[in-house]
């Protein structure tokens, strides 16, 4: 045998040493890139293998909250480089969240929070942005942040990078454990961090950047930390494909790094943090006015601020025309100020649609009936806790009113409602109130609280 074909069995033998047996990861659909379709659309799944274009018999069912199973059709297989795609479809499943289940003869992958059935969307909805996630030390901020979603239920949770500032196991297991109870998507880009633990964030959340349909909107959360503040020639030329096929949705665009620096608005370096995209800045601003992008989101200064096409801070006014550049205060980790905006908390935003049509992402601090133009909305202004007696209070600090609370027990779910005798009252304090639930808990009741709209 000539060396080169010797040389060529060896590599050949050490590659399938290292890949026996065969093991398969998840790569999408998960928690982090979920899926959100309607019955009878088509579900794409990737997977990859230990042994490039090793393709296992697979069984793919999907499960709900309650442990019940719904098989999948035989998937359709090809690939896609490395990469095993599966198509199958989606049965006449009711609305609501469900792990997937992939068996194949070597393993059983169960992958909650990963497929949510949707069947119509309102004309007006909002979802909710949150970055630089709390890091240890200031953990108890997470499962807060979780119930404040699931009390305000949007249609979906953007986390704009720095998702974990710490690589060991038992971190991600906190993290996926909370983040595991939205009952809505959690759509995951990577920041700066993320890069320090690069296997544990792909483990966790699977690659990006990716795509997400929610009803009209089309979600591109991209990967903005090569090199720590640019997009590779790759991603970009995705970027570019995505916003020319559309396919008549509305582009909403998050990564973590700001697209445009502090400028001449610039307040401090916060504490070296104040860096902005480089690679591909122009050009990708180019495309968002060409495509008609209305908000691109992101992180990374832990402090808020929002940026028109020029790159001039807009604290004068919310509702400029053209691409909003919006960056969101921390959700955990340390306050900063980068701009001259002088108002530092916790928080999320908030961003309305109606139609499809972007209507805001600022909220109304003072309760003036006027949001301000930049600001995010402060974690900690609702909460849920029983009450001696067993009555549940939900406190609610949002500047916003809400005309029910649905309260479920163990199956149960009545409409309690000023006028249906169950609430016991509403108490106004200025602009904040709370309701009071005369509803005792059941031993080891289970009590989930939402908050609705009329």
């Amino acid at each position: 045998m000539k060396a080169w074909g010797l040389l060529l069995a060896l590599g050949a033998a050490i590659i399938v040493a290292t890949g026996l047996p065969l093991r398969v990861r998840l790569d999408r659909p998960r928690l982090g890139t979920p899926q959100v379709q309607a019955p009878g659309t088509t579900l794409e799944v990737y997977l990859r293998t230990s042994l490039p274009w090793a393709a296992p018999e697979t069984a793919l069912s999907l499960e709900d909250d309650g442990g019940a199973a719904f098989p999948l059709p035989p998937p359709t297989r090809w690939w896609r480089g490395n990469i095993l795609c599966l198509a199958t479809r989606i049965p006449d499943l009711r609305d609501g969240r469900y792990a997937l289940r992939v068996r194949t003869s070597s393993q059983d992958l169960r992958q909650p929070g990963a497929v949510f059935v949707r069947r119509t969307w309102p004309a007006s909805f909002f979802i909710v942005q949150a970055g630089d996630f709390p890091p240890p030390g200031r953990e108890a901020l997470l499962p807060q942040f979780i119930e404040e979603m699931n009390l305000l239920q949007p249609a979906a949770v953007l986390g704009s990078g720095d998702i974990s500032y710490d690589v060991r196991p038992e971190w991600y297991a906190f993290l996926l454990e909370n983040l595991g109870r939205l009952e809505m998507p959690f759509l995951a880009a990577p920041g700066n961090h993320e890069r320090k633990g690069w296997a544990a964030y792909l483990r966790a959340f699977g690659p990006g950047p990716q795509r997400a349909d929610l009803g009209p909107l089309r979600v591109l959360s991209l990967d903005s930390s090569h090199g720590r503040d640019q997009f590779t020639p790759s991603e970009f030329n995705w970027i570019k494909g995505e916003l020319e096929h559309l396919e008549g949705r509305t582009p909403v665009i998050q990564l973590h790094h700001p697209v445009l620096p502090a400028g001449s608005a610039i307040h401090g370096e916060a504490g070296g943090s104040g860096g902005h995209l480089n690679g591909y800045r122009g050009a990708f601003m180019d495309l968002c006015r060409l495509h008609g992008v209305p908000l691109v989101l992101s992180g990374h200064w832990h402090s808020d601020a929002i940026f028109d096409a020029e790159g001039n801070l807009r604290d004068d006014r919310a509702d400029f025309p053209g691409t909003h550049y919006a960056v969101v205060t921390a959700l955990g980790n340390e306050l900063r100020r980068v701009t001259r905006w002088p108002h530092t908390y916790h928080g999320y935003r908030i961003i309305r649609f109606t139609e499809g049509r972007l209507v805001s992402e600022t909220y109304d601090l003072a309760g003036t009936g006027r949001p301000n133009p930049i600001a995010s909305v402060p974690l900690g202004r609702l909460h849920v806790r029983t009450l001696p007696g067993g009555a549940v209070e939900v406190r609610n600090d949002l500047n916003e009113s809400f005309d029910a609370v649905r309260v479920t027990l163990q199956g149960a779910a009545p409409d309690l409602r000023p006028d249906g005798g169950v609430l016991e009252s509403v108490l106004p304090n200025g602009p904040s109130f709370s309701y009071r639930v005369r509803l005792p808990l059941p031993a080891h009741g289970v009590r989930t609280v939402r908050l609705e709209r009329p």
